[in-house]
């Protein structure tokens, strides 16, 4: 029993994700950011950052490599699983705006690499947290961590 409880918060939490389809992850959070927001609801996404699956290490590990963008880009980025082990999402475009439908580790780590002026929201209103550290409040996290760094900041900020 012990043993099976982490997988079923991994696929509690999965299940929220395939709720919502992604113009209605896209639209929460373009309602999260509020006024300063440069897109209207009903948006599309301009790009979709795919960041894999990776279980006991085996998988995908660093995910981005994103463009950089004259003009806002509204990018949507699909949800993070990872189960004991260490991911890395890099959002390295200083005008993307990127929507997480949903981020979980469970025993793992996920880290998010940020450019300092880029915009990240998710279309949860909350996170869920069982002996573990969730940075962002957005995600859930079991038993793990999920940290946000940014990078390309000014001396001072």
């Amino acid at each position: 029993m012990k043993r099976s409880l982490p997988y079923a918060f991994l696929f509690a939490a999965l299940a929220f994700p395939a709720l919502a389809s992604d113009q209605q992850a896209l639209d929460q959070c373009i309602a999260s950011w509020g006024a300063k927001s440069p897109f209207k609801p009903g948006t599309p996404a301009t790009s979709v950052l795919s960041t894999g699956v990776k279980v006991f290490g085996i998988g995908q590990g660093s995910t981005g490599s994103d463009p950089e963008t004259s003009r806002p880009a509204l990018v949507l980025v699909r949800p993070a699983v990872n189960v004991a082990g260490r991911s890395t999402i890099r959002l390295a475009n200083p005008n993307g705006w990127y929507c997480f439908r949903s981020n979980v580790t469970v025993a793992g780590k996920i880290a998010i690499e940020a450019h300092c002026n880029a915009n990240i929201a998710s279309a949860r209103e909350s996170g869920t947290t069982v002996g573990a550290t969730d940075e962002s409040d957005k995600a859930v996290a079991v038993f793990g961590a999920i940290r946000v760094t940014r990078f390309g900041c000014p001396p001072g900020k």
